[in-house]
C-alpha cells in the first residue's frame, strides 16, 4: 500500500543517514477513503492524500529544518497494523529502500515538485537552506 509522510529536510537528512524513520501513522488509501471517495481515481487519491500530508510538513517547517517535504512510501503489508480512515498505523519503521519518491512543498503549500530516489541526495543540501 502507499503511504505519505510528511518531514522536513533535516528529517530527511536523518532518514537518508540511518535508513528507518519511525512514525506510527502515515496517510493511506485506506479501504475507507477509498469508500468515502468514490468519484476519486487512483491518480486524484494519490494527490489528494500527499497535498494532506503536505499541510503537516508546512506546519513542521522552521528556519533551522529547511525544506517541507512529503516522502511517498510503499508500505509493506506486515509493517501495518490497523487501518483507518485515511491513514494506517505502523508496527515498524519506515525502510529507505521502501521510499518510492519525495515531493518537496512549494512555500505556500499549493505546489509539489516530484524527485526520484536518486535525486534525493544531490538536492538535499539546498532543501536544507
Amino acid at each position: 500500500m502507499r503511504g505519505y509522510v510528511a518531514m522536513t529536510a533535516q528529517e530527511v537528512a536523518e532518514f537518508m543517514a540511518s535508513g528507518l524513520f519511525d512514525v506510527s501513522d502515515v496517510y493511506a488509501p485506506t479501504s475507507q477513503f477509498i469508500v468515502d471517495h468514490q468519484d476519486l481515481d487512483d491518480e486524484e487519491i494519490e494527490y489528494t492524500l500527499s497535498m494532506v500530508a503536505a499541510e503537516d510538513a508546512l506546519e513542521m517547517k522552521t528556519a533551522t529544518t529547511g525544506a517541507a517535504c512529503v516522502l511517498a512510501f510503499e508500505v509493506p503489508a506486515e509493517s501495518i497494523s490497523e487501518s483507518h480512515d485515511m491513514s494506517i498505523s505502523l508496527s515498524s519503521p519506515l525502510k529507505w529502500e521502501s521510499l518510492e519518491c519525495l515531493f518537496e512543498v512549494s512555500s505556500d503549500g499549493e505546489e509539489l515538485t516530484w524527485y526520484a530516489t536518486q535525486e534525493i541526495d544531490a538536492n538535499l543540501a539546498s532543501w536544507l537552506k
